[in-house]
């Protein structure tokens, strides 16, 4: 029996709010509608939701606060919404824990592109952390703890470079294009702020951390020029 995949969208503009839960429905989603964060935030408290929707200019308290309190008590994907254009809103919001965002207004196919991006992200990293600890050789992963340890030493990792590694080492010789990474760890595949000087700089940047002198490792990031990375096992 397949999982019902449960949403709450927080948005006061009710009949946005109305034409959202209905797109849901019929791709077999099961949304719930709130029209203030506070209301969403109580929500929480009695349904386990896979996805919150959450529009930035709301009455009382605004998004930005609603998903300051959500990060503070869960690690659900977030999509937030806005109606404002400013680089400075987009990057608050994901800062602040925002796994994506969408500018009003948008279309209804590519709304229900970034929650299914999302959804399909959020159940890949769950899957893999029943698994617990990825181990190749002397490197070991830990999707528990979010840990990388290279001979027992703890290797420091962002959130963006852990989720990087975990996507290659748990799909050992799989080769991931930088646009299927992108699409993986930051988002929808349209994203307007890839850039693919910037990828290959974070992979760079990634090895460095990682790997170190001429030491064997039971694993390493290679490039498959003209295609792009996987996890080479040796």
């Amino acid at each position: 029996m397949e999982k019902i995949i449960k949403i709450l969208i927080i948005d006061d503009d009710m009949d946005l709010g109305k034409l959202l839960v209905n797109c849901l429905m019929k791709k077999d989603y099961q949304p719930t509608y709130v029209e203030n964060g506070i209301l969403g935030l109580e929500k929480m408290k009695t349904i386990k939701f896979d996805l919150i929707i959450l529009d930035i200019m709301l009455p009382e308290i605004d998004g930005f606060s609603v998903m300051k309190s959500i990060r503070e008590i869960s690690n659900i994907p977030v999509l937030m919404l806005t109606a404002k254009s400013e680089e400075r809103d987009k990057v608050k919001g994901l800062q602040l824990g925002a796994d994506d965002y969408l500018t009003k207004p948008f279309g209804i196919d590519e709304f229900l592109a970034r929650v299914n991006s999302i959804i399909r992200r959020a159940n890949y990293y769950n899957q893999q952390m029943e698994k617990g600890i990825i181990r190749y050789g002397n490197i070991e992963l830990n999707s528990y703890c979010r840990t990388l340890k290279v001979n027992s030493e703890e290797i420091p990792l962002s959130n963006k470079e852990f989720d990087l590694l975990l996507l290659l080492m748990a799909n050992k010789n799989q080769i991931f294009t930088k646009e299927q990474l992108y699409d993986q760890i930051w988002g929808f595949e349209g994203y307007d702020s890839y850039d693919e000087k910037n990828m290959v700089s974070f992979i760079s940047k990634l090895r460095k951390k990682v790997f170190y002198g001429n030491e064997e490792y039971g694993g390493f990031i290679e490039t498959v020029y003209g295609l792009g990375y996987r996890w080479r096992v040796k």
